[in-house]
């Protein structure tokens, strides 16, 4: 069902992220246009665990680390402009300074 081109059209072996912009696609299993864990019984059983382990390593990192911005730039001088697509990437990458408390 993820390569059908009768749901996809014909481009429905090539990466296209843009597709899903206009969407309100769910990410865990409840739409069928985009299944990326499974669905049913046939469902991932490292789901969950993947979905918790990201949050518990983004908790240890906003936890464990003061940061900084660098060379004493102050956070007004911060350009927060995006680039557009699906995850909205910022146009400037931000660089910051860790340092372990």
């Amino acid at each position: 069902m993820g390569r059908d081109t009768n749901i996809w059209s014909n481009n429905a072996e090539e990466f296209f992220p843009e597709r899903f912009i206009d969407s309100n696609i769910d990410l865990h299993g409840h739409d069928f246009e985009l299944i990326p864990f499974g669905s049913g019984r046939r469902l991932c059983p490292g789901k969950k665990l993947g979905l918790i382990v990201v949050k518990l390593i983004l908790a240890q990192l906003v936890h464990c680390f003061n940061w900084e911005l660098p060379s004493g730039m102050s956070p007004n001088e911060l350009d927060m402009t995006e680039n557009f697509g699906v995850s909205l990437p910022r146009k400037i990458n931000l660089c910051v300074k860790p340092t372990y408390r």
